[in-house]
């Protein structure tokens, strides 16, 4: 009986708990997105989108005249300016908006720290003015026009003759502050509702001096904070490197031409062998990655909103983008061929020379130096929008360094004057796919998994700042042939890995080829045959990668590190060996594929 009766109990608890959190005060802020690109200091006001409150408890001035106040706080930010009384409107349970004739407001106040604004709302006394569950709405520029219209006889607001004026929003930029390169976070600015009943003065009220369980916030079960802006980055520049097939350094032709495989590019993979004389590193493409309105406005910032090049007060807060100019650098890690150009272009796997004054500029001829820079300040909105391809071609006469790229782009916004305020910029900087072969490193007392005794532990290290190294690896048999090949691992930046001869000779299952004259395919596995082969290391992505071989003697434990005796890695654009070794320990070719 007992348990029967604390089950009921239980359940009239639950059902009391439900009821007073439905019947809790509820905020229903309608957050507006506007553009982390137009917030560019702490002065600029930007007009707060409405926020409306449903009340838990009715409004009943049958009897006697109601008299409350009503504040908006925010979480962050200032409000510059509180608006006018007539952007603050009631609307019934039904959504249907109270006749303005029946309350009236006050003039609408900031506290001294600017971060609160309230006023006060009465219902005189009057038969039938009871409204239930009423909503309070702030910034209301709709209901109330500059034209009186009267309430019709059906119900409705009608309009006092004042338009409605919202309140505004400074502070921002200490909110939101720079635009990153590539990826952002989206900031938000808070805001909370306050509502105190049966206050007497116009002063501000507070939680102390105007305690009372009517008031709609300190109900159980409200919802008072809401969001009142969030400022996502409309734009971003996507960079993408290629990714399959990309150009080789032929070692056969002292380095002077690329070698690979030419087919067609699966869209948004790219190849990047084109031919013996062209590579294709990536794309560039300016992105509309959110929606969010220009400042002042609720058109979308946008490059399809237009674009326009220079300040201009016309269109500073009609989504147009203004740009002072569209700039992108390539950078060569060990510098471009000399003779060599580097291009943009509209279309994939082909490099199509723009038209004059038309996207960006003609391919520039690399002299000297690592980096190739791009400008233009004419571009249309459809010629913004278009990817760009990165073609690096090479006259083919001159040795061609073993680099690796990366592009930096930036969308240069114009500057600002007294009236037209700048837009922040947006930029990003990627890597894009790099020359490979480049990096071949020859293990050569390399103890495989059939050998009796001693076994290999080979620790590889990516000592690139900003690259990821793509590592294969494959068997040279004693007898001079060439063993089973295959992917090792991929590390990332600074990364490094360590495997044992056992882990590396299972991934080695790919059939060699005879490469050239007096270099044959032997067998896939490893034999029998004490230390005689040797295991030949290469990196894609990278022009520099470290090698060491531990060797370990499984019968007495003996333990020794034998890196000395390996070819190591060099840069075949400078000649030089990393670690002062010589050039000539670095294995000649590549993979026999």
């Amino acid at each position: 009986m007992k348990q029967k009766q604390l089950s009921i109990l239980a359940a009239s608890l639950v059902a009391a708990f439900a009821a007073n959190v439905a019947s809790a005060g509820q905020i229903q802020s309608s957050s507006s997105a506007i553009a982390h690109e137009v917030i560019v200091n702490d002065a600029q006001a930007v007009s707060a989108p409405p926020v409306s409150y449903r009340f838990a408890g009715d409004i009943d001035a049958t009897l006697v005249s109601q008299t409350f106040q009503i504040q908006l706080v925010l979480a962050s930010g200032t409000f510059a300016t509180a608006g006018n009384a007539s952007a603050i409107t009631l609307v019934d349970a039904n959504g249907v908006g109270i006749p303005y004739t029946k309350y009236t407001v006050t003039t609408p106040t900031l506290s001294a720290d600017k971060k609160v604004l309230y006023a006060n709302v009465t219902f005189p006394q009057s038969a039938g003015t009871t409204f239930v569950t009423p909503a309070v709405r702030f910034n209301d520029t709709v209901t109330n026009t500059g034209v009186v219209v009267a309430p019709p006889g059906a119900g409705g607001p009608g309009s006092n003759g004042t338009a409605g004026v919202a309140a505004t929003v400074s502070g921002l930029y200490t909110l939101v502050g720079a635009v990153q390169p590539c990826t952002n976070t989206i900031p938000t600015l808070g805001v909370a509702f306050k509502h105190f009943a049966n206050v007497t003065s116009t002063a501000q009220a507070d939680d102390v001096l105007n305690a009372n369980a009517a008031n709609e916030h300190q109900r159980s079960g409200s919802t008072n904070n809401g969001t009142l802006f969030t400022f996502p980055t409309n734009l971003s520049l996507g960079l993408t490197a290629a990714s399959v097939n990309l150009a080789r350094v032929d070692p056969s032709t002292g380095n002077t031409l690329f070698k690979g495989t030419a087919a067609a590019s699966v869209l948004p993979a790219l190849n990047g062998f084109r031919s013996t004389t062209v590579a294709q590193l990536g794309s560039i493409t300016v992105k509309q990655d959110a929606n969010g309105s220009d400042s002042g406005s609720n058109t979308v910032y946008a490059v399809a909103s237009g674009v326009t090049f220079g300040a201009n007060a016309a269109t500073k807060t009609t989504g147009v983008v203004e740009l002072k100019s569209y700039d992108i650098a390539i950078t060569a890690s060990q510098g471009f061929a000399v003779g060599s150009t580097v291009g943009l272009s509209t279309t994939a796997d082909t490099y199509t020379a723009p038209a004059s004054g038309a996207i960006l500029s003609p391919a520039v001829t690399s002299t000297t130096g690592n980096t190739i820079t791009f400008s233009n300040t004419t571009l249309t909105a459809a010629e913004l929008a278009a990817p760009l391809y990165v073609f690096y071609t090479i006259p083919g006469t001159s040795v061609v360094p073993v680099s690796t790229f990366s592009a930096t782009a930036t969308l240069t916004k114009a500057a600002g004057t007294t009236t037209y305020l700048n837009e922040q910029n947006n930029s990003c900087t990627k890597p894009l796919a790099g020359l490979v072969g480049g990096v071949k490193v020859d293990v050569r007392n390399y103890a495989t998994s059939k050998n009796q005794g001693w076994a290999s532990y080979i620790r590889l290290i990516n000592p690139s700042e900003t690259n990821t190294a793509t590592i294969y690896g494959q068997l040279i048999h004693s007898d001079g042939s060439y063993g089973g090949w295959g992917q090792i691992t991929t590390l990332a930046p600074r990364a490094a890995a360590n495997f044992s001869s056992t882990q590396i000779d299972a991934l080695l299952t790919g059939t060699p080829v005879t490469n050239g004259t007096g270099y044959v395919a032997g067998a896939v596995a490893p034999v029998a045959q004490g230390l005689g082969e040797r295991l030949r290391v290469t990196a894609e992505g990278v022009s520099a990668l470290k090698v060491q071989n531990y060797l370990l003697n499984g019968s007495n434990g003996n333990f020794i590190e034998a890196s000395s005796s390996q070819g190591v890695d060099f840069d075949s654009s400078t000649d030089r060996a990393y670690d002062s070794q010589l050039n000539d320990q670095d294995a000649q070719r590549g993979l026999a594929k």
